[in-house]
């Protein structure tokens, strides 16, 4: 048996128990209560789940106590060569949620998912066929079977009687056709399997399968299947993207959104894909150590679930699956930190007392407030210019979901990722605070105007494209310009000028400390605060222009100038 890990803890009744945890025996494991066991299969999961389960003296019974999505999932991580067992041992209710789940494209029955799980079901024997056959829900069943034959005639169109005595022996008198020659031998036989345990149930299927038109047939079996998948947490599609509806941060109150109750499965123990399929981080992390409580455990697979139809992912993709989860823990974090200021008590009440799904809105709202600082700002005069940097935090916040832009925490990186913590959220509202100063400082106080792009004339210009130039090109070119001599615009400065403008700019090397300070003092006096984007245009010409020895000074080179000839 694989290697097993008792918890350091307990469950009884509304107590908690703390022992020491430790490695136990297969034979120890299988000498556990039901419930503890069970425990210990939803901590872990792929192999070890299933090895768990199979090797458990009373597999069947514990399969048939977990939650339909969990077996599922299971399934789905395995393989449908290695899991066979898994759908032998399951109850109907639990594979009729399988056949929900993978065998819908839309409102669409897919016939060919269906038989993959039929296959399975006949692989335990005929027994195992009929008993599930008679267990599904019929119209569920008779749409399974429409998808594979036709039936084209029955008894009583035959009208020689002998002729109809010797058909009701073969297929009950029935004349059918299989839809797919390369399916036929395996629907036959499960046909077959049918008529000779039960030859009444066997007839009224086929009649059904008969007279029934498949597209309200398949019309009612839809609508039957997202009352079941509603039961599970799986909304309506369209009720689904209330998920990321708004929450205004400011003023969101957390006893507004206290829970009422979340009910459990019935008979059913709450799944543990949850905790195998993502890793918390920060605060939550801290706050799901110490143990998930059942109702919390059937509230996060209901939020799981909900996001997963908002986002229209595949249900039994289990990378897919790890993404969605792995965001829940992001957003949830992210209005943990929030609320409790980091206080692991408080965000601990919070995550008991307030709706999972209130929380999640929140943690998303935090992140969505930024896009519309940065749509703002990209379609401002400064949009077409943005720096590197600020470009790309724009571009990653302005995604369906905003991402964090990497570059603000380390200098050299440019990749983007989900939001994780209330530091994210905390350097990119400094960030967007710095392009804002941007754009009050470009509005004209600076005494011009940006061009729109489509306006620019760069002809024997470097760059010589609108496409490469970024906002603190125009700004170093209109200081150039002033050191110069000239008015601060950024007129295009001569190839013929760049050494004179090094001389004076550069010292051994370095940006000249009081051109440095100077330039910070007039912009605050400009724009508050638009200092920092001055530092950040001087920087440039420290890391690059003033690298240059004098005589190499060119525009292809790193001078952040628009020049001319």
């Amino acid at each position: 048996m694989s290697r097993i890990e008792l918890p350091g803890e307990k469950q009884v009744g509304h107590l908690k128990l703390l022992r020491e945890p430790r490695r136990i025996t297969g034979k120890e494991f299988n000498t556990l209560a039901a419930s503890e066991r069970l425990d210990i299969i939803r901590r872990v999961s792929g192999r070890q789940k299933y090895n768990l389960l199979i090797e458990a003296n009373d597999a069947e019974a514990l399969v048939r106590r977990m939650a339909a999505q969990e077996v599922y999932l299971l399934i789905k991580e395995l393989g449908d060569e290695d899991s066979g067992e898994l759908v032998l041992m399951s109850n109907a209710d639990q594979f009729t949620t399988f056949l929900d789940l993978d065998c819908w494209q839309g409102d669409i029955f897919n016939g060919g998912a269906a038989l993959n799980w039929l296959t399975m079901l006949f692989e335990g024997g005929e027994e195992k066929v009929v008993q599930a056959f008679r267990q599904l829900d019929f119209e569920l069943l008779v749409l399974m079977v429409k998808k594979q034959i036709n039936v084209l005639a029955g008894p009583e169109d035959i009208d020689d009687d002998d002729v109809r005595i010797e058909a009701m022996h073969r297929d009950c008198g029935f004349e059918i056709e299989y839809r797919d020659s390369e399916n036929a031998k395996l629907v036959g036989a499960v046909l077959n399997i049918l008529l000779r345990a039960d030859s009444e149930f066997y007839q009224h299927l086929l009649e059904s399968v008969r007279w029934e038109q498949e597209s309200l047939l398949e019309e009612d079996v839809y609508q039957s299947r997202r009352g079941r998948l509603l039961d599970q947490g799986f909304p309506d599609p369209f009720e689904a993207l209330a998920v990321y509806a708004w929450l205004d941060p400011a003023g969101f109150v957390p006893e507004q959104n206290r829970k009422a109750g979340i009910l459990p499965g019935e008979n059913v123990e709450p799944p543990g894909f949850y905790l195998t399929a993502a890793r918390p981080k920060d605060l939550l992390a801290e706050v799901l150590s110490g143990g998930v409580r059942e109702e919390v455990a059937w509230e996060l697979t209901y939020l799981v679930n909900k996001v997963v139809i908002a986002d229209r992912i595949d249900v039994g993709d289990v990378l897919q699956m790890q993404g969605v989860t792995e965001d829940i823990y992001r957003y949830l974090n992210l209005a943990l930190e929030h609320l409790s200021g980091g206080d692991l008590l408080k965000a601990c009440g919070l995550l008991d007392g307030v709706y999972l799904e209130s929380l999640f809105r929140l943690g998303f709202s935090l992140t969505l407030r930024f896009r519309q600082r940065a749509e703002t700002v990209r379609k401002s005069p400064i949009g077409p210019y943005l720096d590197g940097p600020f470009r790309a935090m724009v571009d990653a916040l302005v995604a369906k979901k905003p991402r964090f832009f990497e570059g603000i925490a380390e200098e050299n990186r440019g990749g983007q990722r989900p939001f994780a913590n209330l530091r994210d959220l905390r350097m990119t509202d400094e960030w967007l605070d710095r392009l804002e100063v941007q754009v009050r400082l470009f509005d004209g106080r600076l005494g011009f105007d940006l061009p729109s792009p489509s306006a620019l004339d760069l002809s024997g210009c470097f760059p010589d494209s609108a496409g490469d130039l970024v906002l603190s090109d125009f700004f170093l070119t209109a200081l150039g310009n002033r050191i110069l001599g000239r008015e601060f615009l950024p007129a295009p400065i001569t190839r013929s000028e760049l050494a004179a403008l090094h001389e004076r700019v550069c010292r051994d090397g370095k940006l000249a400390a009081d051109l440095r300070w100077e330039t910070v003092q007039w912009l605050e006096t400009v724009a508050p605060k638009a200092g920092a984007f001055g530092s950040y245009c001087l920087d440039l010409w420290d890391a690059e222009f003033c690298q240059l020895k004098l005589g190499d000074v060119d525009p292809r080179y790193g001078c952040g100038l628009i020049v001319r000839g």
